[in-house]
């Protein structure tokens, strides 16, 4: 299946499109928010170009700018095993061009562990954070290093999408790194699904309505995952709400301006509601969402009677799927398409998620290996990896694996805005609050105003 997707256009329009075919378990969706291990995860490591490895190398040397390098830095990512391989590999031609060795642990509790390490005064080199919450905190205190200091804000605006610059910036300095960044998708199982794939929001709405008043639930739903429960309804949250309001509006509410009690929050809610909460359009019903894993929701799209139809998440979800149903091949067994706005006018907008990098040392190597992390060298060894699509906007798209690969990119490349919603961007108290309050929803819809009232006060 040969499909183009066009940069001059904003998100690519509501129709069907190759799926990210070997992308396994992004970071924002796989052991990073679950409570143990991901069943999909493998230990395979895909050897990577040599041409782009060198590549690397020849970056690392200029970001090191001549300077005589030693020792090691310390690095606390949030994705660990063989979700971390990627990012590992791409940190290898740093050694390899400076002497400098890179000790790199993922840790689920990325937030205890970095803060532990900094109140015993043994704060990490760097951190690949879960979004921008972490990185907000420490650049807030004064004790993260600036990029626009480092690496410089042109040299940054070369490589990276406005929005993506906004959202790490505090206080006009930028202070982080997007690396691997997510997309949200509706996928379906093609052999199976014979609902709209263009259109609106409420054009999708009226079909699960059809579906559900026929006895079948049309939408899987799995949102158990440890202390990461509920996650996988951020996006979908998230996505409504940028669908309906807006990227200005879905910035506002990331950044705390607007409130969480705020008319627009509640209706995003509320709309995701209209099928989390519902015994007929979600399969299983609430308890069924609630209880099921994240990592095998979506096999209900295979079984034997199926048992649900689609469903609304990240770029990531094809690893997950295919890990228990080798018959979802790409694209004839699994597909996505776009997720569709409720207003037309917004349907430029893209809501992204992912990884962000930040410094806690303000020493040569440190500063070095950021600037290393911000080119498209280093980000093309991420994206090589078949796992991950990557922020960088220079990264060249045929340094994805394959073609489903570069489609999934490209919806990076061609969005119009690009914007951190609340689960990328606020602190860690506000995102458990919010957490919390996906599922306490879900439970007792009556009760939103004060689960919404709960994640407002969460802020101060």
């Amino acid at each position: 299946m040969n499909r183009h997707l066009p940069r001059s256009r904003s998100i690519i329009p509501f129709t069907a499109l190759g799926l990210v075919g070997a992308l396994a378990l992004a970071g924002c969706a796989s052991a990073d928010q679950a409570s143990g291990a991901d069943p999909t995860e493998t230990s395979a490591a895909t050897a990577l170009p040599p041409e782009l490895v060198a590549a690397a190398v020849a970056a690392a040397e200029e970001a090191a700018g001549g300077q005589d390098l030693s020792g090691t830095l310390e690095v606390i990512g949030i994705a660990g095993g063989a979700d971390g391989d990627p990012f590992t590999a791409a940190m290898a031609p740093f050694t390899e061009a400076t002497g400098v060795a890179v000790d790199y642990v993922g840790s689920q509790d990325q937030a205890t562990a970095v803060a532990a390490a900094v109140s015993a005064g043994n704060a990490p080199d760097i951190v690949d954070g879960q979004g921008l919450g972490l990185m907000q905190q420490y650049a807030q205190s004064g004790q993260a290093l600036s990029l626009s200091e480092v690496i410089g804000d042109d040299v940054l605006a070369e490589n990276f999408n406005p929005g993506l610059l906004q959202s790490a910036t505090v206080n006009g300095e930028v202070y982080g790194i997007w690396n691997e960044a997510d997309t949200f998708q509706v996928f379906f199982n093609p052999a199976t699904y014979d609902g709209p794939t263009d259109g609106t929001w409420a054009d999708l709405m009226a079909w699960s309505e059809q579906e559900a008043a026929g006895g079948t639930a049309p939408w899987c739903m799995g949102l158990e995952a440890g202390p990461g429960s509920g996650f996988p309804a951020q996006g979908f949250i998230e996505n409504l709400f940028v669908g309906k309001f807006g990227s200005d509006a879905l910035a506002a509410w990331a950044s705390g301006d607007l409130a969480w009690t705020s008319p627009e929050v509640r209706w995003a809610f509320e709309e995701f509601g209209r099928i989390a909460t519902s015994e007929t359009l979600v399969s299983g019903g609430p308890q069924g969402a609630v209880s099921t894993s994240a990592f095998t929701f979506m096999d209900g799209m295979y079984s034997e009677p199926q048992q649900c139809q689609l469903t609304l998440w990240g770029n990531y979800a094809a690893g997950i799927v295919q890990g228990s149903n080798p018959q979802a091949t790409v694209p004839d067994g699994l597909d996505f398409f776009s997720v569709p706005a409720s207003d037309p006018a917004f349907s430029g907008a893209l809501d992204v998620a992912g990884h962000v990098t930040f410094a806690l040392n303000d020493d040569p190597a440190t500063a070095a290996f950021m600037r290393y992390w911000a080119t498209p060298e280093a980000q093309a060894l991420i994206a090589a990896s078949g796992r991950y699509t990557v922020a960088n906007v220079n990264v060249p798209l045929d340094a994805y694996p394959n073609e489903s690969m570069r489609n999934s990119a490209q919806l990076l490349l061609a969005a119009e805005t690009v914007t951190p919603g609340p689960a990328s961007a606020v602190p860690t108290a506000v995102n458990t609050a919010y957490l919390q309050g996906i599922i306490a929803y879900i439970q007792d819809p009556s009760a939103l105003d004060s689960i919404l009232a709960g994640i407002e006060a969460a802020k101060s």
